[in-house]
């Protein structure tokens, strides 16, 4: 096995911020990588932006263009030229540290398939808005707790060219939570390893997928339907199946809340009694449904 990663980067229209992503990864500590950047279709300047880094490091990056297919095929078009034994993913507004690689690639021991880290929030205008640690404890055989939740943004995952070759690539089959369903399919054959501490910040702006709430429980409804199995003979794999259905149904509870809607935020929080009695704080929000929207507004005056 080689020691080289390839870092597959996705691009479209961010010719105001893709410079400071690739001169994140130029600036790596860790220096045996290569640079596949994939122009999806972009309206911008971004072409000519990847272009010129590409002939200012031809030996570091390489350039696809093609017509606008999203980021789902994009990625998986750059892994398919990829010559790295490692495959990293950043996207094109997020910024990596710079011991980012150096940190990771020594925790593939044989067995392990994924190494992932905390992460860095980060405005619009590059400020730090809070520091999420990764979870220590979410290390090893962590594909039953892994479907609950995704525990990994994109951006601080590396994985083996290997795994990726036992499992396949992003499944096109998804609108949104493209990431977690792979995550879910190499941690089911792999272990992963984790960095608790923050080697990635994380851009949040208004077109983000993940600020869709319909839609991200729309596509956590479909992953567990592909990898939920409540009548698993596995106990393990039982009892996080409930919990993946508890957590979708309380998201969904949470969701009604917000808009107000307490009837339908009611019987989501009883369909999440079905799967788990105490799941979080559902009794806590069940019973503020009953307060209804004057009740709720006297209570949050109260704190």
């Amino acid at each position: 096995m080689n020691n080289l990663v390839s870092v597959i980067v996705p691009v479209y229209n961010r010719a105001h911020l893709v410079q400071a992503t690739i001169q994140s990864i130029l600036d790596q500590t860790y220096h045996f990588f290569e640079i596949i950047l994939i122009n999806d279709g972009s309206t911008d300047g971004s072409l000519a932006i990847l272009n010129d880094f590409e002939r200012k490091f031809p030996e570091k990056i390489r350039v696809i263009d093609q017509v606008n297919q999203g980021q789902i095929v994009a990625r998986n078009n750059g892994i398919k030229i990829a010559k790295g034994s490692y495959i990293a993913f950043l996207d094109s507004d997020d910024l990596w540290l710079r011991e980012k690689l150096e940190r990771q690639i020594p925790l593939f021991e044989p067995g392990v398939g994924l190494v992932y880290s905390g992460t860095e929030i980060i405005d619009e205008g590059g400020q730090t808005t809070r520091v999420e640690f990764a979870d220590e404890s979410m290390s090893g055989d962590i594909y039953p707790q892994l479907l609950v939740k995704n525990r990994m943004t994109g951006g601080t995952v590396v994985v083996t060219a290997e795994v990726l070759d036992r499992v396949g690539v992003f499944s096109t089959d998804f609108k949104a939570a493209e990431n977690w369903d792979l995550w879910l399919r190499i941690c089911k054959v792999s272990q992963a390893r984790v960095v608790a501490e923050p080697l990635v910040k994380y851009r949040i702006h208004s077109d983000n997928m993940s600020g869709d709430t319909q839609l991200m429980l729309n596509a956590k409804l479909k992953i567990m339907e592909k990898h939920c199995d409540l009548g698993s003979k596995d106990a393990v794999i039982a009892r996080y199946s409930r919990l993946a259905h508890a957590d979708y149904h309380y998201r969904e509870g949470l969701h009604f809340f917000s808009g107000g809607e307490f009837h339908r935020a009611r019987k989501e929080f009883i369909s999440v009694l079905r799967f788990s009695l105490f799941y979080q704080d559902t009794w806590m929000r069940l019973a503020r449904t009953l307060l209804g929207q004057r009740g709720n507004q006297l209570l949050r005056g109260l704190k």
